[in-house]
């Protein structure tokens, strides 16, 4: 029999899920296990989640100041996302270790030295596949910095002030901020199917930036494109698929593609466009108002109030927002199916939300949910310290629960059965169709509840200290 004795401890059934869930000392302490999924927390400060089956372990401490990843033997730890260590095999077999201080300390370990890499700036450093480039080195930065990108190579001399790039036809150097050049003719590669595809060409030149830019980009493509831009004066762009002139405040556009023509006076204040692939109007801040074949924006008063809506044959989109964060409406609908997925949330009192299986949560105090909706890290660790009402119910397998104060005072029930307690347990009632019994101070007749099912209620064990887990799971 699953004990409840409120916020002291309480053993329930997953409403949400089929599996078992506890929970003790009020908002600190829970587990729970679901799909092959163990979770367990201490609240505000730790939380770890197995998956045995896929051989899947994670963690955070006081999130997101420390976390830990692993998936089979690939492996990573954070810190504040400045301090980073992590390891696993490549696909070539070989085993690599990476610690990250960013960004001053840079150092990656394998077996065969084919990975190796160590960087300690300013002094001197050679890394590889990080920071959006295949290989950068570096001594006395900034002094010299020499960086890769597939076959071109640029050296930069007291950064970022000069620098010269060659490789794969591109050749360019700079004097930032007083002038600058690179072109590069059009070239062929070989792609992903052994295929050659067209690169496009560039030209491009700087005098006195940002006051003056030049650029001619696409060249020998489908788009060859003329950009000109004189700060903060003008603007204008010259392509096959779209013209883009701006003078001062003044902004005029033809989208040949999508067929449309916008003007802007002054920019970006006031705006209108007319055509079949948008039409819109709008006087910023005040209001604004955009339609295409796929897509409805507007806005009063911005931001206190923000719509916008996405249809495509298959799929739709729409949400209100009222304040940006401070009141949101969501709801994604699958037109095949029409199964849609809700949300609300009015920051900070409640978050609700409802998916595509019929699945609804509602909880009372929300301060962190409605800016990071899709944070499970949060929901599962920061949440529960907060949510002094929290209501679920699932429409497959007709569950309910409702909490009120840490299981204070709470409620579960099914299509046979419904069970509340209150007051650490001391109050307890049982209903099943046709007979309700109550057991005050533990003294009373105890009913036996039907079986959920497919329902895992066989409680969950402590969790092991957090010097065990670490030895197990930890880097090594």
């Amino acid at each position: 029999m699953q004990k409840w004795w409120g916020p002291l401890f309480t053993e329930f059934d997953l409403t949400l899920q089929i599996g078992s869930g506890t929970e003790a000392l009020g908002p600190i302490w829970g587990s729970k296990e679901s799909d092959g999924v163990s979770t367990w927390r201490i609240s505000p400060l730790f939380s770890r989640e197995t998956e045995p089956q896929l051989d899947r372990a994670e963690w955070e401490f006081v999130y997101p100041f420390v976390s830990y990843d692993r998936f089979g033997t690939e492996w990573k730890v954070q810190f504040l996302q400045m301090l980073h260590f992590s390891g696993g095999s490549t696909l070539d077999g070989d085993v690599k270790k990476r610690q990250t201080l960013f960004p001053f300390y840079f150092r990656q370990e394998s077996p065969g030295g084919t990975n190796d890499y160590l960087a300690v700036a300013p002094f001197y450093g050679h890394i590889r596949n990080r920071l959006f480039r295949d290989e950068v080195r570096f001594a006395l930065f900034p002094l010299w910095l020499e960086t890769r990108k597939r076959e071109v190579v640029t050296r930069n001399y007291l950064a970022p002030f000069f620098h010269v790039r060659r490789g794969g036809g591109v050749e360019g150097w700079q004097l930032w901020p007083v002038v600058g050049a690179e072109s590069k003719p059009q070239t062929y590669r070989t792609n992903v199917i052994e295929e050659l595809e067209l690169v496009p060409g560039h030209e491009r030149r700087f005098f006195a930036w940002p006051f003056y830019f030049s650029e001619r980009s696409g060249l020998g493509g489908p788009n060859p494109t003329t950009n000109l831009f004189l700060f903060p004066t003008h603007l204008r762009t010259r392509s096959v698929e779209m013209d883009h002139t701006w003078w001062l405040f003044f902004s005029h556009r033809t989208n040949r593609v999508k067929q449309f023509e916008e003007w802007a006076y002054p920019w970006p204040f006031l705006g209108r466009s007319r055509g079949p692939g948008k039409h819109s109007d709008r006087l910023f801040p005040l209001w604004g108002k955009a339609t295409n074949a796929t897509q409805q924006s507007d806005f009063l008063a911005w931001p206190f109030y923000i719509h916008k809506r996405s249809t495509t044959p298959t799929f739709e989109r729409e949400r209100y927002r009222f304040l940006y964060f401070g009141y949101s409406d969501l709801r994604e609908e699958d037109r095949t199916t029409g199964r849609a997925l809700r949300r609300r949330d009015l920051w900070p009192l409640f978050t609700w939300r409802k998916d595509r299986e019929g699945r609804e949560r509602l909880q009372v105090l929300a301060p962190v949910e409605p800016v990071f909706p899709s944070n499970k890290t949060i929901d599962r660790l920061y949440s529960p310290v907060w949510a002094v009402w929290r209501s679920e119910s699932n429409e497959g397998t007709h569950a309910r629960s409702q909490s009120l104060l840490w299981n204070l005072w709470r409620r579960d029930q099914d299509r046979d059965y419904s069970r509340t307690g209150a007051l650490f347990g001391l109050v307890q009632t049982e209903h099943t169709p046709g007979r309700r019994t109550w057991r005050i101070l533990g003294l009373g007749p105890r009913q036996q509840r039907p079986a959920r099912a497919s329902t895992a209620s066989t409680p969950l064990a402590p969790p092991r200290a957090f010097l065990t887990l670490a030895s197990k799971d930890g880097p090594h």
